[in-house]
């Protein structure tokens, strides 16, 4: 039944049961309140308000019966430690403490005696197990599961959560949050309740009103806060208790405003319980309205249960007659179906090793092409596949079911990797037949070796469109062969190994050999120990003959390149022809860029001019003492041979691999022009010590010479270049008076002239100045056909060949201790003028020869024109002193 109005506000306002017995009140005298300055606290002011726990009780009552979760709110003027803070008063002038000052100045039990723990300094020392004995933990163990777990638990009490979350809120279950004054002016909607009259209505409505409209508006702020100074004085409404007075006479006054005080409170309190016992009672009807619904659907599910149980026993009853019949009909067609796949699978295992067998016979009958097309059926009746291979459907088409993949399967582990091994075997035995193939190819493009060198170096083979042609014909089969047993690019590989070391051997075959019946044991290790520590073949090398060794290299380098200037041409052959059956190939996806570098043999190419370089340079050097002692002819053909072989070396591959053979050559030329430099010293102190200072003949062949040397200032004559040209014909160094320029068809004249002609002057010659002309004339051949980097210790050369000719020359006609010449000594000092006059001439053109020479290459600058003026000028003195000397005139 709802309550009515007028029942609540005629019934006592708390029940006697809650009601609250008042604490009994302290006398001033007997329990004085501590003297307080301006800076206490307000909510130490209500501690001292004994009358505020009536109240409190009451709140609580009202709060419990709206909702559970506000039994333990408590009010901020409420405390349960008043009567324990208020301990002691002290006398006026007395001091701001009591007790004992041991502990703390302040006082006993002071803010200073807690912090400093001045009394019981054992209170907070660490406790020890004996205090509190260990706990031993359990293990958690978390399943897998907790994450799907969690989000069920989620999912399942999300939408009570929602609803514990609105009525968590006070203000929302309570409803004081929409009750304002304005709100108060109508009452609210009136209910829909038959039997209840809109008079109790309205009236229960105004009652509301006039009860709330006698409550301060301040209450009812959104940002009430008790604790704040001035809404506490709006509270307490300016009362002054009197605390800090201890007058007897103030007491009476204090149990007034107290008084008072709580009679406002009170009233206030009141007239909110009313108004909630009248939102209470307005909501009931619809809660019983809630409750009988309730009981209404509860009887309709039982209902509903009920119904569904009946359904599912006949559920129940017709899968059993119908559906698991008809399933145990499909399990069983399904077990028929796997055993005839179970038996097809035999029949393909069964008919798989068959074909191995056959595999095997043909490895042995050494029918590889056949061999190799029975391992592919075999391979793809292992993988089941059947789609591209004619025979294995032919084999197979009686067969009901798609073939089974038994290449996984652990039986036939063994067969694969017998097959494996065998394709591997087949790959090598294409491999080799490859490399023969190509290695034959490249021997057939050999120079007979009864050609002459020259011949070889003059004729450039051009590129034969046929040949190469002829040779991706007689390849491309055995290369499909390849990419069927995927051994290309091991057959690459192979090529290149082996080719670099058919290149070695080129090397082996032309070097010196020992001959078999030469010497007996002893002979032998007596020549050994004679030799040196060195190696046989470096004596053998070290024992040949320039013109032997020298044509050692010529075969050596000729069939080096012509092996590499086929490799080269072998190199887009190959490639071409690999990379477009690879892209045709069934066995293949495609060609990428780590398949086009495998199939690329330029790295070997490079490989193996590196590897010949280094050894051609390690036999040349072998010679190095012996060779720096050769005929500049003779070396300037060394040289020559070493030069074309590293250009044709860098025009075939295209890049400078390895300057060692460079470096062996420089190391070479600087030997031979230490030995040249002591040779020429040693020539012209010979010429010179054994001239009688007489007229002698000149030959054509040093008027030649000379002329080459006079035009050598505007252009280098070819007689010169032709040294280095191995193209020429008969350019072998037999004959040196040939390499001059001469024509090797006529003999050489004795001549019949005792004079040189320089230019247009004529001098008598010597054969001291015909010695030094020859010996000026190799300095400036050497100069033209060496590197320029060598020009500035040539022309060092020449002046010094020339100022040692002079000094030397003038000692050798010095008489008496003042060093001047005299011509008692039996010697024509007018022939040693005209010599000296005749180096100087040539002094003037070698100076302008290696000027021409510096303006041509950035590596030579030549010698300061104050040197060459120095020469002169000792040539000048000399011929003075020859002049002084009285000398008289040459016998014709």
């Amino acid at each position: 039944m709802p309550l009515k109005a007028d029942s609540i506000l005629s019934a006592d306002r708390t029940p006697p049961s809650l009601q609250v017995p008042k604490l009994p009140r302290t006398d001033v005298e007997s329990s004085p309140s501590p003297l307080l300055d301006d800076s206490a606290s307000l909510n130490d002011d209500l501690m001292s308000l004994n009358s505020s726990a009536n109240k409190t009780d009451r709140l609580r009552y009202l709060s419990s019966g709206i909702s559970g979760e506000s039994n333990s709110v408590r009010q901020s003027f409420e405390s349960t430690s008043v009567w324990g803070r208020q301990g002691r008063v002290y006398p006026p002038g007395s001091e701001m403490h009591s007790g004992s000052m041991e502990f703390s100045p302040l006082g006993n039990n002071s803010v200073y005696e807690l912090v400093m723990n001045t009394r019981r300094k054992n209170w907070l020392k660490r406790p020890t197990t004996d205090d509190i004995p260990p706990v031993i933990l359990s293990k958690n163990t978390v399943p897998e599961s907790w994450r799907q777990d969690t989000s069920t638990y989620v999912n399942q009490i999300k939408s009570e959560y929602e609803i514990f979350e609105h009525n968590n809120n006070l203000e929302t279950v309570k409803g004081l949050g929409r009750l304002t004054l304005n709100d108060l002016g109508e009452p609210e909607g009136k209910s829909s309740k038959k039997g209840q009259s809109s008079e109790d209505d309205e009236f229960i409505s105004q009652q509301q009103f006039n009860s709330l409209k006698g409550l301060p508006n301040f209450y009812f702020n959104e940002e009430f806060k008790l604790d704040d100074s001035r809404t506490f004085r709006k509270i307490v409404d300016d009362i002054d208790l009197g605390f800090d007075s201890l007058q007897s006479e103030s007491q009476q006054e204090r149990e007034n405003s107290y008084q008072s005080m709580n009679e406002r409170l009170t009233e206030y309190l009141d007239n909110i319980e009313n108004l909630l016992i009248a939102e209470i009672s307005k909501s009931s009807n619809s809660f019983f309205f809630a409750l009988e619904d309730v009981d209404k659907i509860e009887s309709k599910a039982a209902i509903v249960i009920e119904k569904l149980s009946v359904v599912s026993e006949k559920l129940k009853k017709i899968d059993q007659d119908r559906f698991q019949s008809q399933i145990a009909v499909v399990k069983k067609k399904i077990k028929r179906k796997n055993i005839e796949r179970l038996e097809q699978g035999l029949l393909q295992a069964k008919l798989t090793t068959q074909l191995v067998s056959e595999c095997k016979n043909l490895y042995k009958e050494n029918k590889r092409e056949d061999c190799l097309e029975l391992i592919d059926r075999v391979e793809n009746l292992l993988k089941g596949d059947d789609n591209n291979d004619k025979h294995i459907q032919e084999l197979t088409k009686k067969w009901p079911y798609k073939l089974c993949n038994l290449a996984s399967a652990p039986a036939f582990a063994n067969v694969r990797e017998y097959l494996t091994n065998i394709t591997i075997e087949i790959g090598g035995a294409y491999s080799m037949d490859f490399c023969d193939i190509l290695l034959e190819e490249i021997r057939s493009s050999y120079t007979p070796e009864s050609e002459h060198f020259t011949n070889a170096v003059t004729s450039q083979l051009p590129k034969d469109p046929q040949k190469d042609a002829d040779l991706a014909n007689s390849i491309k089969g055995i290369i499909k062969k390849l990419i069927k047993c995927k051994e290309l690019a091991s057959a690459f590989q192979l090529y290149n190994e082996r080719f670099i070391v058919e290149l070695k051997n080129i090397i082996k075959d032309f070097l010196p050999k020992e001959p078999e019946n030469d010497l007996d044991a002893a002979e032998r290790s007596a020549d050994s120990k004679n030799t040196g520590n060195g190696s046989k073949l470096s004596r053998l090398i070290r024992a040949q003959t320039t013109v032997d060794f020298q044509e050692m290299l010529q075969k050596i380098f000729l069939r080096e390149i012509q092996a590499l200037r086929r490799l080269s041409r072998h190199q887009k052959v190959l490639l071409d022809v690999a990379l477009g059956n690879y892209a045709d190939s069934s066995h293949q996806i495609g060609a990428g860029p780590e398949m086009i570098i495998q199939l690329d043999i330029n790295p070997a190419i490079q490989e193996a001019v590196r590897i010949v370089q280094l050894r051609m340079g390690k036999i040349i050097a072998v010679r190095r003492d012996i060779s720096a002692k050769l005929g500049y002819i003779h070396f300037l053909k060394l040289c020559s041979i070493c030069f074309w072989f590293d250009r044709e070396c860098e025009s075939i591959t295209g890049e400078f691999l390895t300057k060692y053979l460079r470096d062996v050559l420089t190391m070479q030329i600087k030997n031979f022009n230490a030995a040249l430099n002591s040779q020429n010293a040693q020539t012209v102190r010979s010429a010179i010590d054994e001239e009688k200072w007489t007229p002698c003949i000149v030959e054509a062949e040093v008027q030649r010479d000379v002329n080459d040397i006079v035009s050598c200032i505007h252009m280098t004559p070819s007689s010169w270049t032709q040294l280095m040209d191995l193209g020429s014909e008969g350019n072998d160094g037999t004959n040196e008076s040939t390499k001059n320029g001469g024509d090797p068809a006529i003999a050489p004249s004795k001549g019949y002239k005792k004079s040189v002609v320089v230019s247009d002057k004529t001098f008598v010659a010597s054969n001291a100045l015909l010695e030094a002309i020859g010996t000026i004339k190799r300095i400036l051949v050497l100069s033209v056909n060496l590197p320029s980097a060598f020009l500035s210790t040539f022309e060092k050369m020449c002046c010094d060949v020339m100022g040692y000719f002079n000094s030397r020359a003038m000692a050798s006609v010095s008489a008496g201790p003042d060093g001047n010449p005299s011509s008692k000594i039996g010697k024509n000092l007018s022939i040693l003028g005209e010599s000296l006059d005749c180096l100087a001439e040539l002094a003037i053109l070698v100076q302008t020869f290696y000027l021409r020479l510096s303006s041509n290459s950035k590596d030579f600058d030549a010698l300061t024109p104050e040197t060459y003026l120095q020469l002169l000028k000792t040539f000048q003195a000399s011929s003075d002193k020859l002049y002084q000397a009285h000398a008289p005139p040459p016998l014709l």
